[in-house]
């Protein structure tokens, strides 16, 4: 793998344990993403739904990086799927 999986990908995860690693770090990144950003709203000036929408977001991941200590094959594959996308969504926006 080069770089993130995106929802394109046809059988992004081929690697025997890839596929766990590939969707843990995914879900991290994501998982920082919405720290910093409610890490910035500590100092004010953010709208207040924005902000929780950011705490849903943080939480959620969250809850997804302990599903995956757990999660079979294809609920690993559709995790990291969709942490490629959000990723890509928010990296972009």
């Amino acid at each position: 793998m080069t770089g993130p999986l995106t929802p394109e990908d046809p059988q992004p995860l081929q690697r025997a344990g890839g596929d766990a690693a590939q969707a843990e770090k995914l879900v991290k990144q994501v998982l920082r993403w919405y720290e910093a950003r409610l890490t910035e709203a500590r100092n004010g000036g953010h709208d207040p739904e924005q902000v929780a929408a950011w705490r849903t977001g943080r939480d959620q991941a969250a809850d997804d990086l302990d599903q995956l200590e757990d999660a079979d094959q294809d609920e690993t594959v559709q995790i990291a799927l969709v942490y490629a996308a959000r990723l890509k969504e928010l990296t972009e926006s």
